[in-house]
Parts: structure tokens; C-alpha cells; sequence
């Protein structure tokens, strides 16, 4: 069985050269189920990479490679709740 939650932890991982166990801990299922299966919030890496969230969210985005991967879409999403 594919733990989805480490599959998608990888590829975001690979993006920003962060490891990916720290990654996963911050993979969470969106209230709403219009917002997707996972969502990442980057509030968490923004003192690390010194950057606002929503531009690490763009980055993530850009670099994130969908082909051959259990990420079917990928969005930014500037939200708070």
C-alpha cells in the first residue's frame, strides 16, 4: 500500500532541499473537499528558508514534477482559516 503522505512529502523534498521526514509532518487533509486530498501549509518553513509563504508555495509549485507521480495537481492556495 502507498503511503501517500511520504510519496508527496519526497517530491515537495526535493523541491526545496529539505528532508522529507520534516516535510510530512506538516501534510494535513484540507477541511473542505473541494481543496484537495493533502495540503501543505509552508507558514512552517518560512523562518527556515527566510521567505513569505505564499512565494515558497509558488516555488514548490514550479519546480514540483508531476510526471510518473502520486501528485495528480498541485495549487497554490492563499488561504487562512
Amino acid at each position: 500500500m502507498i503511503n501517500f503522505k511520504k510519496e508527496i512529502a519526497k517530491k515537495i523534498a526535493e523541491t526545496i532541499n529539505i528532508d522529507y521526514t520534516e516535510i510530512e509532518k506538516g501534510i494535513e487533509t484540507p477541511r473542505e473537499k473541494n481543496m484537495g486530498d493533502y495540503a501543505f501549509p509552508c507558514f512552517r518553513l518560512a523562518k527556515t528558508l527566510k521567505k513569505a509563504p505564499q512565494m515558497i508555495a509558488d516555488e514548490i509549485k514550479k519546480k514540483l514534477d508531476l510526471s510518473s507521480s502520486v501528485i495528480e495537481k498541485a495549487e497554490v492556495v492563499n488561504r487562512i482559516s
